[in-house]
């Protein structure tokens, strides 16, 4: 079993994504007792009508005004 603490995941996220993209399966152990499982996804399969919709919207997307007004400090407190 290959297992890592999850102060590992917390302090090595970046180490960890890549172990398990890489397709090894991790188990995370919190005080030596196992709490989750991680896995890769499996490979998401788009038709080619699908995936040319996709690529439509993200052009689409690029071709617009950005939503709304800019980003200030102050928006990301609450008032």
């Amino acid at each position: 079993m290959n297992a890592v603490t999850s102060r590992e995941v917390i302090h090595n996220f970046s180490a960890v994504a890549a172990r398990v993209a890489a397709g090894e399966e991790l188990t995370v152990t919190r005080y030596g007792k196992p709490v989750l499982k991680l896995v890769q996804l499996p490979a998401l399969q788009l038709s080619d009508d699908d995936h040319a919709a996709l690529i439509r919207k993200a052009l689409s997307f690029r071709m617009t005004a950005p939503y709304g007004k800019a980003f200030e400090r102050s928006d990301a407190y609450e008032e």
